[in-house]
């Protein structure tokens, strides 16, 4: 078995031949007793913030939230103790303990989004951790068009990276692709089998802004199944008056014109909280579009 770590949650690699030993586990720690349907079974595990998915070898990921049920925090980790069975024969079983381990780490959780007539402009912190030092970052675009940040031209995008930021800039026409939405930067930083993502929308409208939702730090690349994140609570800075509503993949926040507006320009700052996760999204658009 292996274990991954990620900024907010950890991975267990289990062999097909070893899921039975799971399956007695999750039984026992959290009382559930129908393990055949996995749609079914990951609805029972999304509420202690677990989830169970078979790869494209048929072996399984076993996914498990730092704050999820039964994960302790013990000098600077994130643990969990799994009590497996290692199935001896047909009647017998030896018990067998496994830990995942990882340490605690700080999120990423802002971003700052430009978006003009032209131009689109992303900010978010470098990516912090203890995984893969030694490898360098990557731009991916839309998932398939994949270069070194050195060549993020080949992209038509520009790159600077400082000790704190990584800012990302292109012409809208070249990089952004129609959504109902806006228009939308498919982008990541990719690096080894992690993703931090580097997504954001230019609206359509002034006063009707559309939040991406995922997670901010170092996730699982090319994940084969979406994560759902509900809105929990939501603020902005400017106003205390705006409505909310929300999909599988935005949160839309629509605001009043006069209290968001700062020279002909606007300027919103929210903070979100998601249940599913353990930090607060700090997420700024500044429209540099003139307000008619």
């Amino acid at each position: 078995e292996d274990v991954t770590c990620f900024s907010e949650y950890m991975e267990l690699w289990i062999h097909s031949a070893r899921i039975e030993g799971l399956g007695v586990w999750l039984s026992g720690a959290l009382q559930i007793q129908n393990l055949t349907s996995l749609d079914h079974l990951n609805l029972q595990l999304s509420v202690c913030g677990f989830s169970l998915h078979k790869n494209h070898n048929n072996n399984f990921i076993f996914t498990v939230s730092y704050t999820g049920c039964l994960v302790q925090q013990q000098h600077g980790f994130n643990i969990l103790t799994l009590n497996l069975v290692k199935r001896m024969n047909r009647f017998e079983g030896s018990p067998h303990s496994l830990v995942m381990k990882c340490p605690v780490v700080s999120i990423q959780s802002g971003e700052q989004i430009q978006c003009d007539p032209e131009y689109i402009q992303v900010i978010r912190q470098v990516p912090r951790g203890n995984w893969d030092n030694e490898l360098p970052w990557s731009l991916s675009l839309s998932d398939h068009l994949i270069v070194a940040l050195e060549d993020a031209s080949l992209i038509q995008m520009n790159v600077d990276v400082t000790a704190a930021d990584i800012t990302v800039q292109g012409r809208r026409r070249e990089i952004l692709s129609p959504v109902k939405e806006g228009e939308f930067l498919a982008l990541k930083l990719v690096r080894g089998q992690f993703a931090y993502s580097m997504e954001a929308t230019c609206p359509k409208e002034m006063t009707v802004l559309h939040i991406f939702k995922r997670r901010m730090g170092l996730t699982k690349r090319g994940r084969s199944y979406n994560e759902a994140l509900t809105v929990s609570d939501v603020s902005i800075n400017q106003t205390e008056n705006f409505t909310m509503k929300e999909t599988s993949q935005f949160v839309t926040l629509t605001l009043p014109t006069a209290q968001i507006l700062q020279y002909k320009f606007y300027r919103a700052d929210v903070v979100l909280t998601f249940k599913e996760t353990n930090h607060k999204m700090h997420w700024s658009m500044e429209n540099t579009l003139p307000c008619v």
